[in-house]
């Protein structure tokens, strides 16, 4: 990776340019009634950043309805529990999540998958459009905030994500006060990561916010270095005072010295050493997204609004990468691999969307409509490439044999898709106490398989309905009684060995809840029970992992528990616990009965800070979290189990005037454990635990 220190370089230089071209508070030449003004918006900007509990989300409704108001299990991450955690890595984000986490990545290109209730996603929403994961990701430094929207919504998103839930990542927007801060991380395994926030008006209508990273880390296991770069301007334009453009452009860069899927996931895998990559000298990884999205708001009066949306996405990985031949393993100390020689791949992610929201009355019921239409594309595939064979010492990694030409790919290389939908939801107050939710969606899919020069091999359609509905009994104002039932159909892109595309996977659910105010405007919970049935699930070929089957039913049924903000001034808290039971309902290949793999029956987390707020120590903190994740099976059939782990992190940090100390210390007690995907995506492999690292970051606002 020899571009590394002029990446940073770059970075540095820019950052410093930034910072002293940026206008400073105590040389502002405003007018004196703006500058009395600017306490105000800054105190106000603060308060909304610096809580626990944010009280609305976009990713339900998309409309800004308050989160006890909605039949549906909604958590939201605030940037500030991702910088008291010291979170660097997008696979990090949702570990205070009751019943969500993250799986193997593809070869560990930060495209992390994540498994919700029971069920893995590749997909998942980048401001409310699909953001499709397997080699698109972004860096953390550009979001402000994840909602995760659990169980089927169809209704809304149509084809994007599982039937388990999505994972919206919203994204930093320009705000209309000048402010910045600039930050640099050091620590374990060769971690240097310098971030830039930079917020600047230009003008009474325009304003542009920067943010910008790089990291280098050279991995806690063999080979496992790398270098990332981004960078995500963004601008908002108040063309009127009833219209708003804004554009949102970000550019990810990751260099990765191998392409380390981890360990084998076989019996007895504790004793392959940990640090050794299963692959080849000349294996390597690199990825770009390039990504913009544009949003047109235009108000006509207090009531409707009318919101125009285009989103883009382009992604591209070249890689040699080797891969685990598990189906292929005999007993020993002996595997078979197949290495894939310069694999060029790369996705189109394209969706247009229109929405007009609004709210009337009829009567004395009142409504929060929203009716909207989409267009959405997606293409990805590849260019064909050598694939070469050998076997493996498991006890003794980069010890091989037999290594010889194996065949050079072609044939189908590309997958097409293509949905139009419209849709409605209605959000209805029929009294101050009762509130019912209505949404429908009806998507026409077009799928198409095709070689890897474009030439068409096989073409379908089909005409999806999904539809959502819930109830919402509201006793007192502190608390919410509700009831869901959701169904989604989501078209599947991928295709088998003959050439044939699949019919749309099949989602539904029923769920029961109550959301509790326990203490007022500051500390919230949300109970959930849940009933949540997949068909028409696509996997991996027992027989032939390369090749995906499309099997019966599944099913996950489960118990939630989320509670967030702030106890008492200066104390704030996250915490969860999820009890998820799933198994094979019915299916021609994989034993009925049978948990799914990666999904344990027990977890939960808590995570609490608590800084001083006043005395010669204000501004000292400390903070600690507690992560558990039960036994789970490793594989599907099941043969065999991972098992149970506790993980412990800590920060300390001090604030004082404009800067920021922060220390954190992650996996506190060296725990050793191991964690892996889901049947359907990379269950062949296993990714061994972060040892015990600190990282210590210094924070400017400016």
């Amino acid at each position: 990776m020899k571009t590394s220190h002029s990446l940073f370089a770059n970075v540095v230089t820019a950052s410093a340019l930034a910072a002293a071209l940026t206008p400073q508070p105590a040389r502002s030449q405003a007018a004196p009634d703006q500058a009395t003004q600017l306490p105000t918006v800054e105190v106000t900007a603060s308060s909304v950043e610096r809580t626990y509990a944010p009280a609305e989300a976009t990713s339900a409704t998309k409309t800004d309805t308050p989160l006890k108001d909605l039949p549906a299990s909604v958590q939201v991450v605030p940037k500030e529990i991702l910088q008291d955690r010291g979170v660097t890595r997008v696979s990090q984000m949702v570990e205070n999540v009751s019943g969500v986490r993250a799986e193997s990545s593809y070869g560990g290109n930060g495209a992390t998958f994540f498994n919700i209730r029971g069920f893995t996603t590749s997909n998942s929403l980048r401001d409310g459009f699909r953001n499709y994961g397997y080699f698109t990701y972004r860096d953390v430094q550009a979001i402000e905030r994840v909602e995760v929207l659990k169980g089927p919504a169809g209704a809304l998103y149509g084809g994007v994500g599982s039937v388990g839930g999505y994972i919206n990542t919203v994204s930093k927007r320009p705000f209309d006060v000048q402010a910045g801060e600039f930050s640099i991380t050091s620590g374990s395994y060769g971690l240097l990561r310098p971030t830039l926030d930079w917020n600047q008006p230009l003008g009474d209508d325009v304003s542009l916010r920067l943010n910008s990273a790089y990291e280098h880390n050279d991995g806690y296991r063999d080979r496992s270095g790398y270098d990332a770069f981004s960078i995500a301007p963004a601008i908002k334009w108040d063309i009127t005072d009833d219209t708003t453009l804004l554009v949102l452009l970000e550019y990810n860069r990751l260099e990765r010295e191998a392409f380390d899927f981890g360990v084998p996931n076989l019996p007895g895998y504790t004793r392959f050493p940990r640090k050794g990559y299963y692959g080849l000298p000349h294996d390597y990884g690199v990825n770009e997204t390039y990504s913009a999205s544009l949003i047109l708001e235009h108000e006509f009066n207090d009531n409707w609004k009318l919101r125009l949306g285009g989103h883009y996405t382009y992604g591209t990985q070249d890689s040699t990468q080797t891969f685990p031949d598990n189906y292929l393993y005999e007993g020993g100390d002996i595997l078979p691999f197949t290495s894939y020689l310069d694999v060029s791949e790369e996705a189109t992610d394209f969706s247009v969307q229109a929405e007009l929201l609004g709210s009337f009355e009829t009567g004395a019921i009142k409504h929060s409509l929203l009716v909207g239409t989409e267009y959405s594309y997606l293409n990805d595939g590849g260019s064909p490439n050598d694939r070469y064979t050998f076997n493996m010492s498991l006890s003794h990694p980069g010890r091989i044999s037999d290594y010889g030409y194996s065949s050079t790919s072609g044939g189908v290389r590309r997958a097409q898709a293509q949905t139009f939908g419209i849709y409605l939801s209605d959000l209805i107050e029929l009294t101050p106490q009762w509130k019912i939710l209505l949404g429908a969606r009806e998507d026409w899919f077009f799928n198409e398989t095709q070689t890897w020069n474009k030439e068409t091999v096989q073409k379908a359609d089909e005409a999806r309905f999904s539809s959502r509905a819930g109830l919402v009994w509201q006793p007192v104002d502190a608390t919410s009684l509700y009831f869901s039932y959701g169904k989604s159909y989501i078209p599947n892109i991928n295709h088998s060995s003959s050439n044939t595309i699949y019919d749309a996977e099949k989602g539904e659910q029923f769920e029961v809840g109550i959301k509790q105010d326990l203490i007022k405007d500051r500390l919230s919970a949300n109970l959930a029970v849940y009933d949540l049935t997949r068909e028409g699930v696509l996997v991996s070929d027992p027989t032939d992992p390369e090749n995906l089957i499309q099997t019966g039913e599944r099913r996950s049924r489960g118990i939630e528990l989320d509670l967030a903000g702030e106890i008492a001034p200066g104390w704030k808290m996250i915490a969860s616990y999820a009890y998820t039971d799933t198994e094979v309902v019915s299916d021609t290949v994989l034993p009925v009965g049978q948990p799914l793999s990666n999904v344990p029956l027990h977890s939960g987390s808590i995570w609490t800070t608590y800084q001083i707020q006043s005395g010669a120590l204000k501004g000292f903190g400390l903070g600690a979290g507690l992560y558990y994740t039960g036994d789970r099976e490793a594989n599907l059939p099941n043969t065999y189990e991972l098992p149970a782990y506790w993980r412990t992190d800590a920060t300390v940090f001090y604030e004082r005037d404009n800067w920021k100390f922060q220390v954190n210390f992650l996996n506190v007690f060296d725990r050793d454990y191991y964690t892996g995907g889901e049947a359907g995506a990379f269950n062949y492999t296993l990714d061994p635990s972060q040892p015990f690292s600190v990282q210590a970051s210094i924070t400017y606002k400016f």
